[in-house]
């Protein structure tokens, strides 16, 4: 028997058939909303949807890590201001302890505040930190933040160190000469124009053209010219201790920068007449006394000038000795002046000392007869926030400029940790935009 089928009685069937299986694969698409479910559909739309879905993962994860070192960095400028408020107490506390005129139990009140707050800085510089990364003790540098979904696609990220034994003021204090050595008038500075200074600051070099007897001060003047550009700045102060040998009482009137005083009192245990005196022609001269615990009297310039003292009357006791930029550490030989007179060697000069700062390190090159310079060839060293001094008037004015530089090194710091936010947040953006596009 032959058996035959009916084909055309089958086609029905198998348009059902594929009826259904479209219907089928609409539903999955209206199901997932993806319009490629399987290779089948369209093999090469189907891959590149694929792509895309990878993209989006990726980039997704990418975002994700931005957005967390945002937040890293935003913790880390959240403690950065709260340092810079505590050193503008500092600050306050170091102008207040560099008047001569506070109290012993003054001074050393503030010292103890002073000493409290560093710590609360040291304390909030080692102990910043998210999960198990401290974020102001140095040790977070060189982070790597994935913030793409290619290799490339990456940025890096570094927080300087806040501890106190980083931070500070760069300084270069130049050597002190001897008082110059007793003459009929007091002989001219030393300083030659071939003791120019070289300084590299800030990637920025700059000569200080030195002339013939330039004071401290006129050096001074000189390198703040270029402190807009090299960030160094430059202070010149000028010391002397003025003293007798002689334990009793002798009269003096003495020529201070060519001014004379009236007649003082003076021995080696008693020197209050002669501050007396002294002050009253400090208008003139720009030259302050004050007595030392060891019967002596300082003498100061706080702009660099030169000093000049000769001695007016017949006795030969008294004593000129320079002293350092500290206004406590004595420099070279005491020069005894001889009995006033037209032909006597009653007359002595002290030179004063340059100090530059900055909140940078730099470097300097002094030319010419090294003894003749008012500085050292060599570069600056850091003067730390954690050594503050608050003991003495200088040492807290000394304290003003390592604040100053502390806080200016703080900025610093968080503009880079503002830029990185913003570079972070920037991106960020883009990643959202790129999502919405694949999608």
């Amino acid at each position: 028997m032959k058996v035959t089928s009916n084909t055309f009685a089958q086609q029905p069937i198998k348009a059902i058939k594929e009826a259904q299986k479209a219907l089928d694969q609409s539903i999955s698409r209206l199901g997932t909303g993806e319009r490629f479910n399987k290779p089948n559909t369209d093999i090469g739309n189907f891959l590149l949807a694929e792509t895309y879905r990878t993209q989006i993962a990726n980039t997704i994860v990418a975002q994700r890590n931005s957005l967390s070192a945002i937040g890293i960095l935003e913790t880390a400028d959240t403690a950065l201001d709260e340092i810079d408020n505590i050193l503008t107490r500092i600050g306050a506390i170091a102008i207040e302890a560099s008047s001569t005129t506070i109290s012993a139990s003054a001074r050393e009140s503030l010292k103890n505040e002073a000493g409290a707050l560093l710590a609360e800085i040291e304390s909030i510089s080692s102990k910043t930190k998210i999960g198990d990364q401290y974020l102001l003790n140095g040790s977070f540098a060189g982070k790597r933040v994935q913030t793409g979904p290619s290799r490339g696609d990456s940025q890096i990220l570094t927080i300087s160190s806040a501890d106190p034994q980083y931070l500070g003021s760069h300084v270069v204090t130049g050597p002190t000469r001897d008082a110059l050595a007793a003459a009929q008038s007091a002989s001219a500075n030393t300083t030659t124009a071939s003791e120019d200074i070289s300084l590299i600051g800030n990637g920025i070099s700059a000569t200080i053209d030195v002339s013939d007897n330039d004071s401290a001060k006129a050096l001074a003047s000189k390198a703040n010219s270029f402190s807009g550009q090299t960030l160094v700045n430059a202070e010149a102060k000028t010391h002397a201790f003025l003293f007798s040998t002689n334990a009793s009482n002798e009269t003096y009137s003495i020529s201070i920068n060519g001014a004379s005083t009236s007649n003082f009192t003076i021995s080696s245990s008693s020197v209050t007449d002669a501050v007396t005196k002294i002050n009253l022609i400090s208008g003139t001269t720009g030259v302050l006394a004050t007595a030392t615990v060891s019967n002596q009297v300082l003498l100061a310039d706080t702009t660099g000038e030169d000093i000049t003292i000769e001695n007016n009357s017949s006795g030969t006791s008294l004593d000129v000795q320079a002293v350092k930029y500290d206004g406590t550490s004595t420099q070279g030989n005491a020069v005894s002046l001889a009995a006033g007179g037209s032909t006597n060697n009653d007359a002595t000069r002290v030179i004063g000392t340059l100090r530059l700062t900055s909140s940078k390190g730099f470097n300097l090159t002094q030319s010419g007869t090294p003894s003749l310079g008012y500085i050292t060839t060599g570069s600056s060293t850091l003067s730390k926030l954690s050594d503050l001094d608050f003991s003495s008037s200088t040492t807290s004015g000394e304290a003003i400029t390592t604040v100053s530089d502390a806080q200016s090194q703080i900025s610093v710091i968080r503009g880079t940790v503002a830029g990185e936010v913003n570079r972070l947040d920037f991106r960020s953006n883009f990643l959202d935009a790129f999502i919405d596009e694949l999608g």
